[in-house]
């Protein structure tokens, strides 16, 4: 009976899960995501219980996510052997779960033991836990939401993440090696596409409920959020086992990490504007928006529209985990689990996973210095590096870090230089002051076990104003300031901490952190509630609040993929777009396009270069040169609809309909047209 109450909230947690899967998959099809998301992540189940026991949540939690890069990483190689078969991914997968299961079997018993866990830690996990799909339930049940007219409707924000996930995903469900630039045909992709393959895997060869690229990222990222929060919270539990502190650490650095909303709403009171003018801001970009500053996104972010890179940071935790819990004499064999999620963390996004490396060495170096122990124990560590830089090999070779590198400059400069301290306090001060004073020395607490998450966070921060991508000046900061909330947790909870405190000092703890939730909770709030609202029709800065998918686009875009090669390359114009539906084609249609201005990778001399031919094409009146630049960029399909039709005058778009030998039309209703590009007719051969 004792276990009952846990049985409980693991079955509440479980139906929770299930219900928003259903909601956001629209029925079946997101439970069956769901149980091929738990194969997939099934083989490192071994490897977790190895390390820390079948009784401990962290064994599932870090299997599941080792699970997942080996996984990844085996069905990359049926895709780039030219042989992506359905048999032969279950082959792949088969083989890892029998490796997996083979080298844990000669564990007799966990290589770290945890300290005991009871009723009070589940209890405070599943709540942790919980916040996952309650926060991005709503969000995601409203991408791409149908009205009665048949419009779909999709949220600012997710179309320059989940949209443009949905592009490369259908390009990396082609199963091509490499894969190409879904906005640049005639290019490889340079982006770490690594956590995207799962769900491309299931749209290309699952079965029929399967099938739908975005129904499979939506529970992708369900699935993968709870083992992003399950490993914060372990990750900081180890270091400081204490149910309530770490509960109370997740809670505030989920809901609170950020005073902007709290600003943004005095800033609205005191000029005497109504507080609807909220739902016209990106309210967790106010340090950028009104005083230029670096861009700091909250966790619930790292939910709705970056996966990848938090699944890149919940691998890394699992190294800090056992950094934390098994110290510098750790069992040779977990230092590499250890080195092999740091590995799938490089893989996933080599800066995340080069930060949380670093974190863990510069842990695991301080501790020996400061123990003096023999330097063997310090050898054994650094084997940890070995999977790193084979991730980093990896992400070389299938040339995700092409162009990246000579676009990095060390240094205090660009958005960093823009009232720094005030907008870091407005960005992260709810969660860095009790941060700062959870580096105090606590007689019952050694500091020695937090030390890892604490100089990961250090560092994601100091890279954060120190390093500058030159090709999008806010890449380093987002990246670097989202480390220092993953790993910040352990700190925070330091500070909840109550033992040894008096019974004023505990008062004050909790008034404290009452008072910083207060603080922080406009911000997730309005942000919570912005992400969902598909009701805002008005303009933002350069795009619309929200992009409709109108029935008529949608029939046009369904036609060009159902009845186009997979390879095809369709062309739309995509200066006349901007900002707003800069991945129609790839995203909705999902074919390439000649050129395109994506928003969401580095900005290179090639997409000016190119989208300049595209443009010439629709402006033109020269059917023949309109039509020799497409063949010259390689183009299958020239769609047009509203967009292209109100930014040229007739004549240019006339050329299309006006010469069939050039231009076929295949396929037309009120809004929108497509017309293949014919081969050489012999006049213009000769």
């Amino acid at each position: 009976m004792r276990h009952w109450p846990s049985w409980m909230l693991w079955s509440g947690l479980a139906g929770l899960v299930a219900a928003v899967a259903w909601w956001v998959g629209h029925g079946a099809g997101g439970l069956s995501y769901l149980a091929y998301y738990v194969l997939v992540v099934a083989p490192g189940w071994p490897i977790g219980w190895a390390l820390f026991g079948r009784r401990q949540p962290a064994a599932w939690i870090a299997g599941s996510l080792v699970g997942y890069a080996l996984t990844t990483l085996v069905w990359w190689v049926p895709v780039v052997s030219g042989a992506p078969t359905r048999t032969g991914f279950v082959i792949a997968w088969l083989a890892l779960a029998v490796v997996t299961r083979t080298a844990a079997a000669r564990v007799r018993s966990p290589l770290i033991v945890l300290p005991p866990w009871g009723l009070r830690e589940t209890a405070a996990l599943v709540l942790v836990l919980a916040l996952v799909p309650v926060l991005v339930g709503a969000p995601f049940a409203n991408v791409g939401r149908q009205d009665a007219q048949g419009n779909r409707y999709y949220r600012a924000y997710f179309t320059a993440d989940f949209v443009w996930h949905t592009a490369l995903t259908a390009e990396l469900a082609r199963l091509e090696w490499p894969p190409r630039n879904p906005y640049l045909a005639s290019q490889p992709v340079h982006y770490y596409w690594t956590y995207m393959l799962v769900p491309a895997i299931a749209s290309a060869r699952g079965p029929a409920p399967l099938r739908d690229v975005q129904r499979a990222l939506k529970i992708n990222a369900l699935a993968s959020g709870l083992l992003f929060f399950g490993a914060m919270f372990v990750t900081a539990w180890v270091a400081v086992p204490r149910a309530g502190a770490v509960g109370g650490a997740m809670v505030l650095t989920t809901l609170a990490s950020s005073a902007e909303g709290l600003y943004a709403v005095w800033d609205a009171l005191t000029k005497g504007v109504p507080l609807s003018w909220l739902t016209q801001l990106n309210i967790d970009a106010i340090s950028t928006w009104f005083f230029h500053g670096l861009r700091v996104d909250g966790l619930q972010r790292a939910l709705w529209y970056t996966p990848q890179h938090s699944m890149a940071g919940a691998l890394g935790l699992v190294g800090l985990a056992v950094a934390a819990s098994g110290g510098l004499a750790a069992d040779p064999r977990a230092i590499a689990i250890a080195g092999v999620a740091l590995g799938g963390a490089t893989a996933f996004n080599p800066f995340v996973g080069g930060i949380f490396s670093l974190g863990y060495g510069v842990a695991i170096a301080a501790n020996w210095a400061r123990r003096r122990e023999h330097p063997s124990l310090l050898l054994w560590h650094a084997a940890a590096a070995v999977p790193v830089a084979v991730a980093l090999g990896w992400a070389v070779l299938n040339r995700m870090l092409t162009g990246a590198g000579g676009t990095l400059h060390f240094g205090f400069s660009g958005p960093a230089t823009m009232s720094p301290v005030g907008t870091l306090l407005l960005s992260l001060g709810p969660v860095l002051i009790p941060a700062v004073l959870g580096l105090w020395p606590r007689r019952r607490l050694p500091f020695a076990a937090a030390a890892p998450g604490a100089a990961t966070a250090a560092f994601g921060l100091f890279f954060a104003y120190t390093l500058v991508l030159q090709l999008d000046l806010f890449w380093v900061g987002f990246r670097g300031t989202q480390i220092f909330l993953v790993a910040v947790p352990v700190l925070v909870a330091r500070f909840f901490v109550q033992d040894g405190r008096s019974r004023s000092a505990r008062r004050l703890v909790l008034a404290t952190g009452t008072l910083l939730v207060l603080i922080g909770l406009p911000t997730i709030l309005v942000d919570a509630y912005n992400a969902q609202d598909i009701t805002n029709r008005a303009m933002g800065p350069g795009f619309r609040w929200t992009v409709p998918v109108t029935p008529d686009e949608h029939a046009a875009l369904t036609w060009l993929r159902r009845y186009t090669r997979p390879d095809a390359v369709v062309c739309m114009e995509p200066t006349a777009r901007g900002r707003d539906t800069w991945s129609l084609i790839p995203s909705f249609a999902e074919r390439r396009m000649p050129a395109g201005l994506p928003i969401s990778l580095l900005k290179t001399p090639e997409y000016e270069a190119q989208t300049a031919v595209v443009r010439r094409i629709y402006e033109t009146t020269d059917a023949r040169e309109a039509w020799r630049l497409a063949r010259q960029l390689g183009i299958d399909y020239i769609y047009m609809d509203n967009a292209e039709r109100l930014s040229y005058p007739g004549a240019a778009l006339d050329k299309f309909g006006l010469r069939p030998d050039l231009f076929t039309p295949v396929f037309y209703n009120v809004e929108a047209a497509v017309f293949a590009v014919r081969a050489a007719p012999a006049e213009i051969r000769g």
